[in-house]
Formats: C-alpha cells, structure tokens, sequence
C-alpha cells in the first residue's frame, strides 16, 4: 500500500506491506531459511512515468523495476534523485516462530504432535528425537527425519535416513525459519528387545571456535580509465581533430573507457576441532559361584559343599572422550564488487561545460552470495548416534562381580569412534557472472579451496558514450582547453564489510581546440574594363565605371588552416555575416548606401551586384571586404586577417579591392544641318526653330552596348550618308553647312580647365562606293594670296576661328537645362567678388547671349566648360549632395563645318612640290585633286582637364574601350543601287565633294 504527503511542495511516498504479504513474498522466494531476526532487507519501487494531474496521471511507459532502466526512461533534470526508490534498507523484524516436533508412523499416523517452542527467526535449534515409539502395544524405531518450512508445510528439507546411516538422523541442528519449523520423523515396527545385559549411550560434541589459517586478500581497484572528447565525424559529416581544431556548432562526442567493474576480497581460511564427550551405561549379567559352609560329618569331620551358582547384573556408567574430529571451511572476510554507475566529463566545448555519461548495453556484475561468521553455520558435526554394546557376562569366580572387575573403555571407545564420522563442513556461497567462485557445497571435513573473482576487461566503445554534443556556436575561439572527468562505481548490495561506492580520475582526456573559421576570397572581377575610355589605362586596378553595375563576388569558400575538417571547402556554417565598406556611395538595386556603410550581403548569396552612381569622384578607392564568425564577440577591425582567420584571436577574414574610379564619354549625336534639304527633317515645320525629335545617333546600342529602339533602323544611324535623308535617298549634305551635334560626359568634368577635344580628319569615297582613303583639305579665302590654305596649317589657325552661342535658338535647349548650368557657374564658379558686381538676372541674361570660341581652324575644336550644361540626377536619395548629383552628368554642345568647296587631295601629298610642277601655282584642276565623290568627317573626341587640352584623359575611341562601337556603329551600308560603303569608328558624316553651300546660294559650282 503506497500513501503520500506533500507539504511545502516536498512530497512525501510511504510504502507498507502487510504481515501476510511479507510472509507469502518470503515464501514464495524460499528465502526463510536465510533471514534471521535483524536481517536487512532491500525495498525498491516499481516505477512508472506518468503525464497529466497527480490525481489522473497518464502512463507514457514502464513499468521499471531497475534503478538503471529508470534513469534511462527519460531525459531526467536530476537522474541521481531517484536512486532513493531503490535499495531501501528495511531490517527484518519478526515474531516469535513456532517450532513442532512431529512423530508419526512410516503409514503417516501421527502419533504425536508437540510444540518444542516459539522462537525468533535465526534461533540456533538443537533437539533430538526419540529412538522408539510406542502404538497400540507395539513398539516402532526411527527410520527418517526432515524439516519443514511451516510456510511452505509440504515441502520436506534435510531429510536423514537410517538405512543411509544419515548422522543426524535423531538429533537436528538448525535455526529458526521465518514463520515456524515443523521437525518430523517417521517410525517402523521392530522385534522384541534383547533380554540379555546390554548397554547404551551416546556421545555429545562441542565446535571449538575456529582458528584464521589464512586469509589470502585479492584486490583490483584500478579501472585506468581514460577518455576522449573527439568531434562527432558522424553527426558532422566530416572529420575534424578536435585537439587541433573544430569550429563551434559542430558535433562532439564524449567517450569513457574504464574496467567494466572492480573488486576486492578477502577469504578466510577456518578451521579448528569437534570435541566428542561420551556416556555409556552398560548393564553386565553376572555369575559367580558362592562357597557354601561344609556340612559336619562324622567324626568331626565336615562335610565339604558345592559352591551354590549364582547369578546378578550390575550398571556400570562410562565416560569417555573421542579424539576431536577436525574441520576447516573458508568464508568471506570482506567483499566489494563494484558497477559502473557513471561517468562525467568536463571542457570547455562541452554543452554547459559538461557532460555526464550513463552506461549503454552494460552488463552490471551479479553477485550471489551467502556468508556468515557463525561456526555453526558451517559445521555439522556427525552424531555418534546410540551406542549398542551387548557386555559379556562377567565370571566373578568365588565372588559377585562388580563394576571394578570390567574395564570395556576401549572396547566402547573404539566403538564411538567408528561410529562417528568427520564434520560436514560448508563454505560461504559466492557466485560471481554465475561462476562458482566459492562453492558452498556440503564437504566432509574440508571445503574446497576457493577461487578468485575474475580480472575486468576494458568496456567496450559504446558502453560510456555519448555524441552528438553540440559546441555552443557563441563559445570563443580557445586553443589547447584542458578535459577532466571523473568515473563512479557503486559497491553492489552484496557485500561484506565493502567500503563503499568509489570515484576515480579519468585520465588522459585530449584537450580541445575551438577554432569557428571564416574565410574571405572575394573577388571583384574587371567585368568594366572593355568600358575603360582612358587613353592612359592603370592595369594594377580594377576599374569601376559611373553609372555602370558592377559585380563583387563573395562566397563562404576557399582555402583555410590545412588541417581535418578545414581546408578548402564551404564555411558558409560558420559565417554570421559576409559584409562590403565602400569609399564611395552605391546602389544595390533600388537601396542607395552612402559611403563608409558596411553593406550585408546574406550568408549563402554568393555575389551582389552594385551600381556606381554619377556623383562619385573619379580617382582611386579602396574597397573593404570582411566575413564574420557566428562565434565574434565584436565587429572590431583588430580581430580581422586577411583572406582566413588563421590566428585563433581573430574572427574576421578580410580582403581588399584597390580600384579606379572612372568616367564616361557617350551618346554621340548630329541633331542639326544647315543644308535646308533637310529642314524638313530637323524642324516641325519650314521656316521654324522648332526642332523636331529626329536626331542620328551613332549606333542602335546604348552605352552599355544594350540595343535600344534605334536597332536596326539603320537610317537613323551615323555617319549621315546617302539614304539617311527620310524622304529624298540620294540626299547628301553639301559641304560647307554646319552641322550640330551633341554628346555627354560622367565624371569629374564641371570645372574650368575641364572640356572637350575634338580631333576631325577627312577621307574621300568615290560615289560608287568602296572604302575611304585618308585625305588633305584645302581652301580659299579672299584675298590672292589666300589660296589652297591646308586645314591644320598654321594659316589655317590664322584664318578661321568658330564660335558660337550656347543658348541660340537653333539649338531649343530647353530653359531649365541652360538656367541649371547658369546657376552652377554663377554660384560655384564665379567668386564672390564677382558675383557681388553682377546680379544674377544680369548674369543669367549675359550667360544666354554669351559667345564663345570654339576652334581655331578646321582641325580642331576645344569645348570648355561653357558648352555644357548640367543634367545629373535630380530624383536621388536623401543624403547625397544634390549639387554633386546635378554636376556629374554633362550635356556638350557643339557644330563643324568644312571649309566651302575644299580641295582633296591624298593625304600627305607635298603641296608645294606639287604646285612647282604646274609652274608654281594650283588652281584645284589639276588630275591630282579628287572630285566625284564623298569627303567623310571623321571626329576623334577626348576629354581635356587642369587646362591641359592635349593631354588625352577619355576617348571616344580608348586603347581599350571603343564607344562607336560599343553603341553600335555600323561598319558599312549599301546604297539604293547596291553600292558599297565601308566605315570606320567616328565617321559621321558625309558630305559632297563637288557641291557646296556657295552652289545652293550661288547657283554655281566651286
């Protein structure tokens, strides 16, 4: 019956067990035999787990009758606390037990049924039947006796036998059984008893305590234990060597190997000697003969008589001793086997620091053992039994014989002595892993020697094990942390003067190495450098152009520490961030991130791809790359190293990209002709400024190279050609109209001394097509001496100057474009000085009738910075200056025009020489002038700064990029008859060789 109490939230369990059903438990166990008054008993709980209320509970699983099966159920807070519901000492505490001899006849007639006495469990018995009985008359001896437990009455233990000549056939030695002893014998009819002298005795024997012969002790308490703390290569799916280094959020495993148990013991070797005190009363018949007086005779004489026969008995009582009968048995002096119970480990890389390991498919040693100090429970002395002597009749000659006159001390004597036998004797019990290691098998006289219990073995891999032990992904980085740990023994309950439980260093245990690592190989490709238009390229650096994407690449991969586990593979596990710094402001898709902004890319995204804004400077930079441990405990530049963290104080692995920064030359476009032939084309209407939207753009690309709507409207393309004309095909321009064309500029170009050159060259191609050839331009001017002027000469840079209005209204720049690039130059160009002398409505209106010199000569023409307007980005994020943004983006302006009716001759030709041979002068006739076809303007455009307009910083054409054709100039064309033309990048325009504007206003050819 189990009850409880709770108070103050601590339960309380009481477990009760009747008197009867402790009885049937004890019986059932057959164990009355060796539990004396005292003895201690074990209790143990059948336990189950349960869920739900107190007062509903609902089974999960069980029942558990072992202490070990119940820690292992569950995954328990406290595993130790349920050890007090198992092994529960209770010591025996009984009543007084009856004991009953029982006499009754061989046909099971009790004859009689007596009570010996009550008694308590372990009462030593010592209690003789009787050798005859007496039934209706006659007369029955002993044939055999036993013993039975009252609690289970019909079995018959320790049965003697006379026809066995059993020694303790009459007389039981025993102790007290719990519930009661029934000691019974069983009778057979014999003859009629002998009438002649007899004699009987019997003989009594004292155990003199035994003396220690030996007590050989054999020990082995070492369990040399030791351990390792390795990572979990199957949990991980990799092998790392834990000493060396295994990054947090990997697995460990925890292993123990000890002696699968330990012992000590000490057997005593006992013996000593029976002394066997005896009594014989033996009754002798006598005869004798009595001497009769002489009868007188005559005479005086007298008469001699017979002596008168006569007959007697006398008792005569002998007491003697046996020769002490020797014994010796062996015990148990002490015992202690001891379990594995378990096993704790401790490192830093251990969940909690910790871990406790509990024994997996262990067999525990089992013991069986019986062991007592009392001699009596080891030695049975044989009874001598009854001694039968038939005396002799005793002569007494002329005398009645009397116990002087016999001496039968020998004779009764050596009749004792063979009918006593050696002791029994009877070893403690020891079973040890059921091997008999002390055999308790009833010997005469001697025991068997005992044996030893067996040395352990190593347990096996998997008895103290434990893995997947994950290390806390937040543990720092620490070399060499040391392991310690600890195994437990429990003694076993059976044990005999055991010292108790036992703990033993573990030891050695490898330290373990916490290394998370991180690698850093980003790369960032020169994915920009086919749109590199420096004319002076920096091959050492990657180049990133404004307003074009970019991409960085950044994996978790690459090379680490050439140790196990780590190498060159994926540590994406261990990353917590992946994070780029820019110098400068980027775009990633629609998210603007100002400079210096560490800029996350999530762990698993192997590349981001950026774009550059306008407004950034041209220059060189420096961009930051860093990968984080998930175990950093900060974002500190000192725990970084370059490409992996190597160095067990870091937690960063960092790269750089040194890269340079560069601007943008595009959109090249002719948007005007002053050959009225193609007013309709340029204007809404005839005699109207109002520009139309058609324009000649130099290819169908963008300058991404990207096809626009332009592609494969070839018409609309450069250069301007036969065909290009919408309405009238074979509509080429005459030489001498200006033409006005526009482009734009990124960069660091806003500033005086910052501007454009523009480098035109010419080439002839005759009307029925083919390629050009490279050609000189000559002109005339008034005056006679102002004839065949080269285009380039010096005379040429002294007879024709250009320069024109921005704001004209040929142009329809629009208002607000002009009046942005006015208010820059009023506010960021002009000083303060100046801006004090002149106001701004002034300023503006001086700026729109301004004029400004544009080329000296037909060879070249320099735009500075008051061709331009502003027109960066106005929509941009918050933060970015929005002058810097406006200011980026530059819109040049500018016209040509060829000499009117030019001479061509091949390029390179002496004119000199040539105008000696006809006599010293030229008047264009000559066969060595080229007529009949197309002079083809060809632009070479550059970027010029700090006020240096021959030194080349972007082209149009670069050593690498080539705008024209990344925008997708065409390399040819044919015309309405099939003919062939072949272009060249920046060819973009043609105009007649042999027609001028001097013909359209003349009406006459040159």
């Amino acid at each position: 019956m189990k009850s409880e109490t709770i108070v103050d939230g601590i339960v309380t369990t009481n477990f009760e067990w009747t008197k009867a059903e402790v009885l049937a438990a004890i019986g059932q166990a057959k164990a009355e035999q060796v539990i004396s008054e005292g003895t201690p008993l074990y209790a143990s709980a059948i336990m189950r787990v349960v869920t739900g209320s107190r007062t509903n509970p609902i089974q999960v699983s069980g029942p558990y009758h072992t202490l070990y099966d119940i820690k292992h159920a569950e995954s328990w807070a406290h595993p130790e606390d349920l050890r007090q519901y198992f092994d529960v000492t209770v010591p025996f505490q009984g009543e007084n037990y009856p004991v009953n001899m029982i006499l009754k006849l061989s046909n099971g007639i009790v004859v009689s049924d007596q009570l010996i006495g009550n008694y308590k469990a372990g009462y030593n018995i010592v209690k003789s039947f009787p050798l005859t009985v007496q039934y209706e008359g006659e007369e029955y001896q002993i044939n055999q006796s036993w013993l039975s437990p009252i609690l289970r009455p019909s079995d018959q233990l320790y049965i003697q036998s006379k026809a066995s000549n059993d020694p303790s056939l009459v007389q039981r030695n025993f102790k007290v059984y719990v519930g009661g002893v029934k000691m019974v014998a069983s009778y057979k009819k014999v003859g009629s008893p002998p009438t002649e002298g007899e004699g009987s005795g019997e003989c009594k024997y004292t155990i003199d305590p035994p003396n220690k012969i030996a007590a050989p002790q054999t020990s082995f308490m070492e369990p040399d234990a030791n351990g390792a703390i390795l990572g979990d290569d199957t949990a991980n799916g990799r092998h790392f060597d834990a000493p060396v280094g295994i990054p947090t959020s990997e697995n460990l495993f925890s292993n123990v190997w000890g002696k699968n148990y330990l012992f000590e013991h000490t057997f005593a070797n006992m013996a000593g000697q029976i002394r066997y005190s005896c009594s014989v009363k033996v009754t002798y018949p006598t005869k004798w003969e009595e001497a009769q007086p002489n009868l007188p005779g005559p005479n005086g004489t007298s008469i001699p008589q017979a002596p008168l026969p006569k007959t007697g008995k006398f008792d005569k009582t002998y007491t003697f001793d046996l020769t002490p009968k020797e014994y010796a048995y062996w015990q148990v002096d002490q015992l202690a086997v001891y379990q594995i119970d378990r096993a704790q480990m401790e490192n830093y890389a251990l969940p909690g620091g910790e871990v406790t390991l509990y024994p997996n498919n262990y067999g525990s040693p089992t013991l069986e053992l019986t062991n007592s100090t009392e001699v009596e429970d080891h030695v049975v002395p044989q009874d001598t039994g009854g001694i039968e002597f038939k005396p002799e009749v005793v002569d007494g000659g002329d005398h009645e014989p009397g116990p002087e006159d016999v001496e039968d001390t020998d004779v009764l004597t050596d009749l004792a002595e063979m009918q006593t036998k050696d002791p029994e004797v009877q070893n403690d019990r020891l079973v040890f892993n059921g091997e008999t290691i002390m055999d308790d098998t009833v010997a005469n006289k001697t025991g068997p020697t005992p044996g030893r219990i067996p040395d352990p073995q190593i347990i096996g891999d998997e008895v103290l094990y434990e893995g997947q032990l994950m290390i806390n992904s937040g543990l720092l980085n620490r070399q060499n942390t040391t392991s310690t740990g600890t195994i437990y023994y429990t003694m076993l309950s059976e044990n005999v003067e055991g010292n108790g439980d036992q703990e033993f260093l573990i030891s050695p245990i490898n330290s373990v190495t916490v290394h998370t690592p991180v690698v850093n190989y980003s790369l960032l490709p020169d994915d920009n450098r086919p749109f590199d238009q420096r004319m002076t390229l920096d091959m050492t650096r990657a180049v990133l152009i404004l307003d074009r994407p970019f991409t960085i690449h950044f994996t978790e991969s690459g090379q680490h520490l050439n140790i196990p586990g780590y190498g060159n593979r994926d540590y994406a596990k261990y990353t917590k961030n992946k994070r780029i710094q820019f110098p400068f402001g980027v775009f990633q898709g629609s998210q603007y991130y100002p400079e210096n902004t560490w800029i996350y890319i999530p762990v698993g995204t192997p590349s981001m791809t950026f774009t550059m804004p306008t407004w950034v400077n041209e220059g060189d930079y420096t961009i930051y790359t860093q990968s984080w441990a998930i175990n950093a405990p900060s974002d500190g530049l000192d725990l970084c190293e370059e490409n992996l963290n190597g160095n067990l104080t870091n937690y960063c692995a960092s790269e750089s990209f040194n890269i340079g920064v560069v601007g943008r030359l595009f959109d090249f476009r002719i948007w005007d002709i002053g050959d009225f032939r193609f007013e309709k084309v340029f204007r809404t209407g005839v005699g109207t400024l109002e520009h139309s939207n058609t324009m000649y753009y130099t290819g169908g690309n963008d300058e991404n190279g990207i096809p626009t709507a332009l592609s494969g409207q070839l018409q609309w393309q450069l250069p301007i050609r036969k065909g290009s004309h919408p309405t009238e095909q074979r509509t080429v321009p005459h030489n001498g109209y200006s033409f006005l064309f526009d482009f734009r500029t990124i960069g660091n170009l806003w500033q005086p001394g910052e501007g454009i050159r523009i480098e035109p060259s010419f080439y002839f191609i005759p009307k029925n097509g083919g390629t050009a050839t490279p050609v000189d331009l000559y002109y005339d001017i008034s005056g006679s001496n102002n004839k065949m002027i080269g285009v380039g000469s010096s005379k040429d840079k002294l007879s024709y100057s250009r320069t024109y209005r921005l704001a004209d209204g040929l142009r329809n720049i629009s208002s607000g474009e002009l009046s942005t690039a006015a208010s820059y130059e009023y506010n960021y160009i002009l000083s303060e000085a100046e801006r004090e002398k002149t106001s701004w409505l002034k300023f503006y209106q001086q700026y729109t009738k301004r004029k400004t010199k544009i080329a000296t000569g037909y060879n070249l023409e320099l735009l500075p910075y008051k061709s331009r307007t502003l027109v960066g980005p106005t929509d941009i994020p918050n933060g970015v200056n929005p002058i810097a943004a406006v200011r980026s983006v530059q819109h040049w302006y500018g016209e040509y025009n060829l000499p009117i009716a030019p001479y061509i001759l091949p390029k390179g030709t002496d004119i000199v020489t040539l105008a000696n041979h006809y006599g010293g002068a030229l008047d264009g006739h000559e066969q060595e002038f080229i007529t009949g076809g197309y002079i083809l303007v060809n632009f070479e455009i550059y970027t010029v700064k700090n006020g240096d307009a021959d030194t080349r910083i972007l082209g149009y054409k670069a050593p690498i990029a080539n705008m024209w054709a990344i925008e997708g100039q065409m390399t040819g064309s044919t015309d309405e008859m099939g003919q062939t033309f072949s272009f060249s990048s920046g060819d973009i325009i043609l105009f007649e060789s042999d027609y001028s504007v001097r013909n359209d206003y003349q009406g006459q050819a040159k």
